[in-house]
């Protein structure tokens, strides 16, 4: 069965199976710390939120459904990204692998999005419209926000993922027919576009709060260390939004389906 394999793969059509070794130890060496620290990181979040009734707040739920995103990212995606930079075809995992990861891949980065959307909104109601915010603060909501968040996550990720088989006589994973028309461009705008716009002007209205604020005077001791901590996650917040620009960018770029063909393994 190698034998068959190696004279279907060939590396004059496909290229070579791996990169030179030292580039190979060194990114697996980083992909490895990344999952580890990663890993022991977002649980240790859940499980703290979740063990400790004073945490349960939106914010904190927020942070909670992040890491969930995180954590469904990390074990879906970097052992078989290990793999791959060793050996990156025949793809062995087969046409059900092949199509989870995409969609939990998929999933991951639009809750992740919508999430930081979500908290963005949180965030600025709290700001720059406490009273309103007050009479809307309830868990429940939160809860339930979140959970709306990840059925829409989902079900945007599916017409990406579907189209996911492992094709041709060197086994690939790779993309066949979109299921639905421009699906790439709507998801684009729906998960890139539009909350890139309203977060950007969501904390600009918030800086400018803050700046014209005169209540900073008058806070007790209590509330000033409270403001502290939350302008701490919201510096946290910004800094993972930027970083998911950042990482989006090349995706868009490459254009969708295009994309997933031009670099199968990614």
């Amino acid at each position: 069965m190698d034998l068959v394999n190696d004279t279907v793969c060939d590396e004059s059509v496909y290229g070579p199976k791996r990169s030179e070794l030292y580039i190979v130890v060194t990114i697996t060496i980083i992909y490895v710390v990344i999952f580890i620290t990663g890993t022991i990181g977002n649980v240790t979040t859940c499980i703290v939120i979740y063990r400790n009734k004073s945490l349960h707040t939106a914010t904190n739920y927020y942070l909670f459904s992040l890491a969930v995103s995180d954590l469904v990212l990390l074990v879906s995606g970097l052992p078989q990204e290990i793999y791959l930079i060793w050996n990156r075809y025949p793809y062995v995992f087969g046409s059900t692998f092949c199509f989870l990861r995409g969609l939990l891949a998929e999933t991951s980065g639009n809750a992740t999005v919508l999430t930081i959307t979500g908290f963005t909104v949180e965030r600025y109601l709290a700001i720059c419209h406490p009273f309103l915010s007050h009479t809307m603060s309830k868990l429940s909501r939160a809860v339930k926000f979140i959970l709306f968040i990840w059925m829409v996550a989902i079900s945007f990720a599916i017409p990406q993922a579907i189209p996911l088989k492992v094709t041709g006589r060197c086994p690939l994973c790779l993309p066949t027919e979109p299921v639905m028309n421009h699906s790439f461009e709507i998801s684009t705008f729906v998960f890139f576009v539009t909350p890139m716009t309203l977060i950007t002007v969501l904390y600009i209205m918030i800086g400018s709060t803050l700046r014209t604020s005169n209540l900073m005077k008058t806070r007790s001791a209590n509330y000033r260390a409270h403001s502290k901590s939350s302008k701490k996650v919201v510096k946290m917040l910004v800094l993972e939004w930027r970083l998911v620009f950042l990482m989006c960018i090349p995706r868009v770029s490459s254009g969708g389906e295009e994309g997933w063909v031009k670099y199968p393994f990614r």
